[in-house]
């Protein structure tokens, strides 16, 4: 395929680099696009008329018009359920089932495996939800930031039924588009779960710590003041914890635990019947799986995410719960809630239209297959997104800037597109997750009242040995062409890693102090 040569990386190179230097991702992509555009027409003119017909181009798409409305109306419903008081209801219950530190801990990972459909209510509801619970059982405020933070986005991007998902598979069936190349959409997101190490093995680690009290390093120190002293968050640290609201929605009091599991059931049921209908299970006879791999996931999330809303405002609204003009403002703040990730969207999509028109995989691909073995391209995108993602602080933005550069060449080298895929996905969540200036990490320090600084001291060293065993992950997947084999291998890694460093580490026995 044709190509501009090195020119064609200077767009995407220029907005890691200015993204990386400014934080601010927006203005980053921006400017690539832009840049792009003007090398590819060569003139201001071109490039304001290239820019105006990218834009529109990516607006007017069927599949991007869908993801763009479902986006606003999953915002619109965790307004909604935020608002209703269910997740408040919610902790009152579960307070008087837990009765172990580690049930407690546990619960916690559960909870956040149960709210997979959207990181930012993930953070928002389980740490407030589980806070007063952790409390009781002295788990330190560190290690419940880090158990809400690491069942948030890593859950998001493995689970089918999240905006995370309707954004991959938009980029990814874009650039396979290009390539001329036929995919299932659905399927191939399928093929990407046991690939994506890092989000597997983050969900998995939280399981194993809270469970064996495997702490090493800042948490393990964290966790034995808790636990010995009392004090759930360092004391030169209480000055500067977050408070509990992060928006400026009213709670409800007569909210119950319904109000909060009624629309997310309904989500997940309409998602899944929203699938089969669109893949035609329900008119052709065909199976369930070609169903849902033929599905329109796009338009099936759109279909619940209304329905969603419609019945959390109804139910709402007839127990009185929220009044119409109580839902109605917590509809919108929820919209405008997800102004930033519309817009990331939109500059996401251009951006790699832009890198198309230069060919910058095409060039890439072949400078990659020139230098590097095949068996290292997959861990080569994972510890670039892995890095671009921790100096921006988005995952999104990195989806949109690697999407471009990874897919390309997987087709281009004959490798498993699906490993590369989820190579992006898994670099990218880490960096999401662990750096200082991602959203989601702000959020989960805010939802548990802990200190941002503290929180993220006491997690990177976990998600940076998370992140280490994935790299290797991605070396024996490549070479053995296998995912299986690897994952368990990885885990096997990850679960003597922690022994090994809990054990030159400074420890604490929590059965000494309560029950375990």
């Amino acid at each position: 395929m044709d190509h501009f040569g090195i020119i064609s990386i200077i767009p995407p190179l220029l907005a890691i680099v200015l993204a990386i230097i400014s934080k601010r991702v927006v203005m980053s992509l921006f400017l690539g696009i832009v840049a792009g555009l003007a090398f590819y027409t060569g003139s201001l003119g071109g490039t304001l008329i290239e820019l105006g017909e990218v834009l529109t181009a990516n607006l007017s798409d069927d599949w991007n018009a869908r993801v763009l409305i479902f986006t606003c109306l999953l915002g619109s419903m965790v307004g909604i359920m935020y608002s209703s008081g269910g997740s408040k209801a919610f902790g009152d219950w579960a307070a008087s089932k837990i009765k172990s530190r580690k049930q407690a801990q546990v619960s916690t990972w559960v909870l956040g495996l149960i709210i997979f459909f959207d990181d930012y209510f993930n953070t928002l509801t389980v740490g407030s939800v589980m806070r007063n619970i952790t409390d009781k059982f002295k788990v330190s405020r560190e290690k419940l930031a880090y158990i809400v933070d690491s069942t948030a986005a890593p859950v998001a991007i493995i689970v089918p039924l999240s905006s995370w998902i309707a954004y991959a598979m938009s980029l990814y069936v874009a650039e396979f588009e290009r390539l001329e190349v036929e995919i299932a959409p659905f399927e191939m997101f399928l093929e990407t779960i046991p690939y994506n190490f890092y989000a597997l093995l983050a969900i998995i680690m939280v399981f194993v710590v809270a469970v064996t009290n495997l702490e090493f390093g800042p948490m393990a120190s964290a966790e034995k003041r808790a636990l010995e002293k009392g004090e759930l968050f360092a004391e030169e640290s209480k000055e500067e914890i977050p408070g509990q609201d992060i928006t400026d929605l009213s709670i409800s009091e007569r909210g119950r635990v319904s109000d909060l599991l009624l629309p997310i059931i309904t989500l997940i049921a309409v998602t899944i019947i929203a699938m089969l209908y669109t893949g035609g299970y329900f008119d052709n006879g065909i199976s369930f799986r070609d169903a849902i791999g033929d599905s329109d996931v796009a338009t099936a999330l759109l279909y619940a995410t209304l329905l969603g809303n419609l019945v959390g405002i109804i139910w709402y609204t007839s127990r009185k719960v929220l009044s119409i003009s109580e839902a109605m403002e917590a509809f919108i703040q929820g919209i405008k809630a997800m102004v930033p990730a519309l817009t990331i969207l939109l500059l996401a999509w251009s951006i790699g239209d832009v890198a198309g028109m230069l060919g910058t995989g095409e060039y890439v691909s072949g400078i990659v297959s020139e230098t590097l073995p095949l068996w290292s391209i997959p861990v080569a995108i994972f510890l670039v997104s892995a890095f671009m993602a921790f100096a921006t602080g988005t995952s999104w933005g990195t989806f949109a800037i690697m999407m471009p550069i990874g897919v390309p060449l997987a087709v281009t080298l004959g490798i498993n597109p699906a490993m590369c895929i989820a190579a992006v996905l898994g670099g990218s969540i880490f960096g999401d997750h662990s750096s200082p200036i991602s959203d989601t990490t702000v959020l989960s320090s805010t939802g548990a009242a802990c200190n941002h600084i503290d929180h993220v001291n006491t997690q990177l060293p976990y998600a940076i040995l998370a992140a280490i065993v994935s790299a290797i992950g991605y070396i024996l997947a490549a070479v053995m062409d296998a995912a299986i084999l690897p994952l368990i291998i990885s885990i096997a890694i990850l679960t003597a890693a922690l022994y090994f460093l809990h054990a030159r580490g400074e420890r604490v026995d929590a059965s000494k102090h309560m029950n375990n």
